[in-house]
């Protein structure tokens, strides 16, 4: 040990470690020194650590063994390995190479004393041979990881200075939090001081600089590193900068800062430049998937606490609004009362803990969705680079997700990360497909909508809907307002005037089968959007405020990606009105309003379909912005479905009279497309190209199943199939 490689910095944490323990091997060598005589009957000496000697017993009253014999040479020893040690660290840190071990005295407050306890602790699991060493300085085989009892004599040379480290290693103290007690062999009782006491996993993996992921309730954790966002991606400006000022002046103080407001808002985000502004990370933890027993909740928000303090971050708890009514908020608050630092709290909604926080400052800060021309702002400046977007593609996207800029950012990583999958790992025309946008958006989104929702796959465009002109029309007009809202209600200040339905309300009125799930479809596949098709008879309940429940969940779900709400069957709800005769058309009254209601405030486009329009309370559909009637079919209408139904490859004989089909049976295009497919698997099986005899006996199908009758006189020259 020179003073040339004294001053040699550490280079990997690894070489910091391996010198503390060869430290700590001069401790366990005076150990070894100072423990009692061995017994006087050789006979006994294999068993060692499992009989005590009368001569043992004696030894122990004469002289406890409590302490290391620490004497001139190996005083000498200690001296020189600490100023090797302290050498060797001065010169990392002038070189700015961290120390974890370092990291871990500062952050937890821990003395040296502490310090060589942590190692000692956690010897057993860098090398094996500290195993057969503790059990035979604790003259016990079965016990291989240091007790209190033995770090305290591996620590302490006096009395005074035993007193002051016991408290160190008990629970509570910074030291223990560091530690994990782990359980004797069998389960036998132990004193406190003969307690095996390991050094938890995580921390050893953090002193030696190696890579750790957590699993459990701890697995949803994120770290986000202190970096800089560009300005052009930042929103809510103000707030921002008022939260940055406020938490720099405080940054060494307990505060708690409940960050609420509607899911895109911008939450983590905010909180991460917060954190940024005094220079230290954010660890995010999803608080919802906690525990939900008290005992593992509280040792999980423990290692989260824990986890922040380790990387210097400022510990943040999301999806609080999740736990509404939920003792965990208690046991929470319980936790942010012992804070000696910031914490961002993250909720959709605001909340208050029944107790005050003593000593710790609580502020409240509302957030809001950035509105659409901000985010066809930010859309355009996290893709500038890579997408080529328009005003028009940036304010469909705007339109579509409500995102601020951490799922913006995302959003547009994923996409470029699709196209060079698609593209064979080429990116030369990613700025070519703003496509892959949309599909990328969609992956960002996490909502439950099929757990009370089918989707539906647009795969229909406006050419393969037969309907009149005047009906298509109105179906673009809708899309076209979807479209075109960002100029109506942003640029030209119409959303001043309308504090509430900017979103597009229509009503699906006709027969069964002439075309209003397919119009929905092609509607969402002009708009890049997501179908969910939804069966109001199946959301209307018997159990009063259930409906309203479920028909909350479907728009709140909805609201995280624009998707197109189809409500089937609406007739179940919204039939005419009677008199308020009992408590229950009262409920039914209610949930029909509720039904607008929901749809006047969301801002996407919500379809309704019935079959029977004369069902239709008047004062429900003036509050509907589209009213499309699906008329019935005429022959001329039926012949070009006939015709459209049969794909291109399908082998189909020159002899299928499609102008007898369409004048001769009055069937809409749901039926003739049963009709058509059943008439090809009637083909499939005869070996043939599909004919009229196919066709003809799929009709007779078709009508026997809606309990039609069909006349054999009614069939002319095709009778006698």
């Amino acid at each position: 040990m020179n003073a040339t490689t004294a001053l040699r910095p550490y280079e990997h944490p690894w070489e910091h470690i391996t010198d503390e323990l060869r430290r700590l091997d001069v401790w366990i060598d005076a150990g070894l020194q100072s423990m009692t005589a061995p017994a006087d009957d050789p006979a006994l000496d294999p068993f060692r650590g499992l009989v005590v000697t009368e001569s043992e017993a004696k030894q122990l009253l004469l002289d406890d063994g409590r302490f290391a014999a620490i004497d001139h040479e190996r005083q000498q020893e200690l001296d020189a390995w600490d100023g090797y040690i302290a050498s060797r660290v001065s010169s990392t840190i002038q070189q700015g190479i961290p120390l974890p071990l370092l990291r871990l005295r500062d952050a937890f407050r821990l003395s040296d004393r502490d310090v060589r306890c942590l190692v000692a602790a956690m010897a057993p699991d860098i090398d094996r041979k500290y195993e057969k060493l503790y059990a035979y300085l604790q003259d016990d085989m079965t016990s291989k990881f240091a007790t209190v009892d033995l770090l305290l004599r591996l620590s302490c040379r006096s009395e005074s200075e035993r007193r002051d480290a016991l408290p160190r290693l008990l629970p509570h103290s910074p030291l223990s939090s560091l530690l994990r007690k782990e359980q004797p062999d069998g389960g036998a009782a132990r004193s406190a001081l003969s307690r095996p006491i390991r050094a938890d996993e995580r921390i050893v993996a953090y002193a030696l600089g190696l890579d750790w992921t957590y699993a459990g309730p701890m697995a949803g954790i994120r770290r986000y590193d202190a970096t800089e966002i560009p300005p052009s991606l930042m929103t809510d400006q103000d707030v921002g900068e008022k939260l940055q000022a406020h938490i720099a002046a405080s940054s060494s103080s307990p505060v708690v800062y409940l960050l609420h407001g509607p899911t895109g808002c911008g939450k983590t985000l905010q909180a991460r430049l917060a954190a940024a502004s005094i220079r230290r990370g954010l660890l995010e933890w999803d608080a919802s998937a906690a525990p939900a027993e008290e005992e593992p909740f509280r040792e999980a928000l423990e290692l989260a606490i824990r986890e922040a303090l380790l990387i210097g971050a400022v510990p943040a708890f999301d999806r609080l609004h999740a736990l509404a009514g939920d003792r965990r908020l208690d046991w929470l608050a319980d936790r942010l009362r012992g804070l000696e630092g910031p914490a961002f709290l993250l909720s959709e909604k605001t909340w208050m803990p029944e107790r005050p926080l003593e000593g710790a400052a609580w502020i409240d800060v509302p957030l809001r969705l950035p509105d659409p021309a901000e985010r066809r702002r930010l859309w355009k400046a996290a893709a500038d680079g890579a997408f080529a977007l328009s005003d028009a593609e940036a304010s469909a996207l705007a339109a579509k997700f409500r995102f601020a800029t951490g799922r913006i950012e995302r959003t547009v990583r994923t996409a470029e990360r699709l196209l060079e999958w698609e593209r064979g790992g080429s990116r030369a025309e990613a700025t070519l497909d703003s496509k892959a946008l949309h599909r990328a958006g969609y992956m960002q989104v996490r909502h439950r909508l099929g757990e009370k929702a089918v989707k539906l796959e647009p795969k229909f465009a406006w050419e393969d809907l037969i309907l009149p002109d005047d009906t298509k029309s109105l179906l673009r007009q809708a899309c076209n307002r979807l479209s075109y809202r960002h100029v109506v209600f942003g640029e030209w200040g119409f959303e001043r005037k309308f504090a509430y339905g900017k979103g597009i309300s229509m009503l699906f009125t006709g027969p069964p089968g002439t075309g209003k799930t397919m119009s929905a479809m092609v509607m969402a596949r002009e708009m890049d959007a997501e179908l969910y098709r939804i069966d109001l008879s199946r959301m209307v309940s018997k159990y009063i405020g259930e409906t309203e429940k479920n028909l909350s969940d479907i728009f709140d779900e909805a609201q995280l990606s624009g998707a197109i709400l189809f409500f089937d069957e609406a007739d179940a709800l919204f039939g005419k009105r009677s008199e308020v005769k009992d408590a229950h058309d009262k409920y039914a009254n209610m949930e029909t309003s509720y039904l607008l209601q929901k749809m006047e405030e969301y801002d996407g486009l919500t379809i309704l379909a019935t079959n029977f329009s004369q069902n239709l309370d008047e004062a429900f559909t003036r509050r509907i912005q589209f009213i499309v009637r699906y008329p019935f079919p005429d022959p001329a209408q039926r012949e070009q479905l006939w015709r459209s139904t049969f794909p291109k490859e399908s082998p189909v004989v020159h002899d299928i009279d499609f102008e007898y089909l369409s004048r001769t049976f009055d069937l809409a295009g749901g039926p003739i497309k049963n009709v058509v497919l059943t008439a090809a698997f009637l083909a499939a099986e005869d070996g043939v190209p599909i004919g009229m005899k196919h066709m003809i006996e799929a009709v007779k199908q078709e009508y026997k199943k809606t309990g039609k009758v069909l006349l054999k006189d009614r069939l002319g020259a095709y009778a006698d199939y």
